[in-house]
């Protein structure tokens, strides 16, 4: 079992003592994070690459042992698929390569240059098959280029060979012109020929069989999990073959930059490529998760606030990130880079020395409750209290996420300190229907009920077709429909908008917006309205049919976000009142340990 010496801080008292740390049931030994760059709907069709420098591309296994492939100083790859694609050439140079790149059509993308030989070709497309491809050839002439299918297909030797046996059989197939590439299938072979089927492929088993007879040639069938790295020149670096339980990945080894161009974004760390079960290019980043925090803490708190917020807001993201690694674990990685899953990630275009002081001067510092990383849920501005964790997502009560007054937010002047959003009629009808029914017209909106805190517990929204209840967070993101009701927080009150109506109460005439909870006197006393469309008022000139439904709903509240665990506005109140993180910290979050993990 793994052990890790930590800083256990109890309130003002420090102790240093050695024992396992867990996080969800896995020894915290390490400080390195999967961070998913790239996955699911942002997955890519390719990579690319950038560093003005040398990197090392190497193979990794489920034990992290190391294979190195290739050391290159290009300065810009590629990391393509392999697929049945389209082609244009030959071209003799570069620039005229990419010319054809730049009229290829956008529906056959993506396109790039490849170079094979003395020549250079336009490749594009994403094709499962040499029938799928062939329907895109029309498109190709219609931009004015000369189009060919480009087959999947080709031969590998049979013999391992060490990397520069392998450059040298190259230069052999160069020198009577058969092109060849590098290929790694966990020992180098050289790969030759491209074919679009059998037939094709024999052709090149015969011309490679009469040029070089020594050596013996096996055919490799196609497959979209397979990668190619192609530098910025055309040049085909390598092919990586699938391999079970094996990655390919890159990282820098000289050069002035920490970070690496993923994709126009600068990252740290150690980049993974894997293709996914949709043929999508998945993008790991395996970074320190001091570097993580660097592209998380100023995107979930302005990097110009008080440095005890901000170190606040470190060890809280820290924590989270402790407390939730292996989130996406079916995916292959810890944590990806979205606030509304994890925590915003923006990497290192995002850092700043005030946040990335932040994280350094709390480095390894986690909030631990019970034996394990605390689930530090956190938020923008409490609205004057913040709300026990059950009372917003149900299940049972945390003891140290606990509802407490929190008159900071205010106090550091909030932007969120009160607020106003209207919604019409048609809208909240919209609204239901999404969520659990329908009430037909809306005739009212009210709170049933309140939790201590002041936030809604149970919102009652009355129809002509009937009544539904929403509770906790439903009164504020309905389920579904969050562009079509996103409150701030349930810290609020409702009223409601209804036609110009005026009222004689015996002495003067006044204007009222609202039926909703009026009363009326009658000889028996007096009584609430009653809920309906449309009211009947006898008087000494007639009768007079008022329209009592509301046209609009305004709610009217405090603060933004759930309201469970630290505010941001708070901890910033706190920090310019000269409270530090630990204080904060233990303000947000009741009984709680800070340690310090050293890793």
């Amino acid at each position: 079992m793994l052990a890790l010496l930590v800083c256990v801080a109890l309130m003002a008292t420090a102790l240093w003592t050695q024992f396992p740390v867990y996080a969800d049931g896995v020894v915290i030994a390490t400080g390195i994070f999967r961070i998913g760059l790239h996955h699911g709907v942002n997955s890519l069709s390719a990579a690319s690459l950038r560093y003005a420098g040398q990197v090392r591309f190497f193979m990794a296994d489920f034990l992290e042992h190391r294979a190195e492939i290739a050391v290159d100083d290009a300065g810009a790859w590629r990391v393509e698929r392999e697929a049945v694609r389209l082609q244009a050439g030959p071209f003799i140079t570069l620039t005229e390569a990419e010319g054809a790149v730049a009229r290829w059509p956008v529906t056959l993308s993506p396109a790039f240059v490849v170079r094979e030989g003395g020549n250079f070709f336009a490749v594009g497309g994403l094709f499962f098959t040499v029938e799928q491809a062939e329907q895109g050839l029309p498109l190709l002439a219609q931009a004015g280029l000369h189009g060919q299918v480009r087959g999947q297909m080709f031969l590998t030797t049979d013999s391992f060979f060490s990397q520069a046996e392998a450059e040298v059989l190259r230069e052999r197939l160069s020198a009577v012109g058969l092109e060849s590439r590098l290929f790694f299938d966990g020992n180098f072979r050289v790969a030759a020929g491209r074919a679009r089927d059998a037939s094709e492929l024999n052709l090149w088993r015969e011309r490679l069989a009469t040029t070089i007879p020594e050596v013996a040639w096996s055919t490799v069938s196609p497959d979209s999990q397979r990668l190619e790295v192609i530098r910025h020149d055309g040049r085909q670096l390598f092919v990586f073959a699938n391999l079970p339980r094996r990655a390919l990945r890159v990282e820098i080894v000289q050069g002035q930059d920490a970070a690496m161009s993923i994709e126009g974004r600068m990252h740290r760390g150690i980049f993974e490529f894997a293709v996914n079960s949709a043929h999508r290019m998945l993008v790991i980043g395996i970074m320190d998760v001091d570097d993580y925090l660097k592209g998380v803490v100023p995107r979930e708190m302005p990097a110009s606030w008080p440095l005890e917020a901000l170190k606040a807001q470190a060890v809280v993201a820290r924590t989270y990130a402790y407390a939730n690694r292996n989130r996406h674990a079916a995916d292959g990685f810890d944590l990806c880079t979205l606030s509304t899953c994890c925590q915003a990630y923006g990497g290192v275009a995002w850092e700043h020395p005030n946040s990335n002081r932040a994280v350094d001067e709390t480095r390894g510092v986690i909030i631990f409750f019970n034996g394990r990383p605390a689930s530090t849920f956190y938020h923008s501005d409490s609205g004057g209290h913040t709300e026990s964790v059950e009372n917003v997502w149900g299940g049972s009560p945390q003891p140290f996420l606990v509802g407490t007054s929190d008159p900071f937010p205010a106090l550091a002047g909030s932007t969120h300190t009160s607020w106003h959003t209207e919604i019409t009629q048609q809208a909240i009808q919209n609204i239901v229907r999404h969520n659990r029914g329908d009430v037909g017209t809306v005739l009212s909106i009210s709170i049933a009920r309140r939790f201590s805190s002041g936030r809604v517990a149970e919102l009652v929204i009355a129809g002509t077709r009937g009544t539904v209840t929403y509770t906790r967070q439903q009164a504020r993101l309905f389920d579904g429909t969050p562009g079509l009701f996103a409150l701030r927080s349930t810290m609020y009150n409702v009223s409601a908008n209804t036609a110009p109506l005026f009222v004689h109460n015996g002495q003067s005439v006044h204007r009222v917006a609202t039926l909703q909870n009026a009363h009326m006197a009658t000889a028996s006393g007096q009584h609430v309205l009653p809920v309906r469309e449309q009211h009947v008022v006898e008087g000494g000139m007639g009768s007079r049919v008022i329209n009592a439904v509301p046209t609009s709903f305004v709610f009217s509240g405090s603060g933004w976000g759930h309201g469970v665990g630290m505010s941001q506005w708070g901890a910033r109140g706190m920090a310019e009142r000269a409270h530090t993180f630990r204080d904060i910290l233990l303000h947000y979050y009741r009984g709680v340990d800070l340690i310090t993990l050293v890793y």
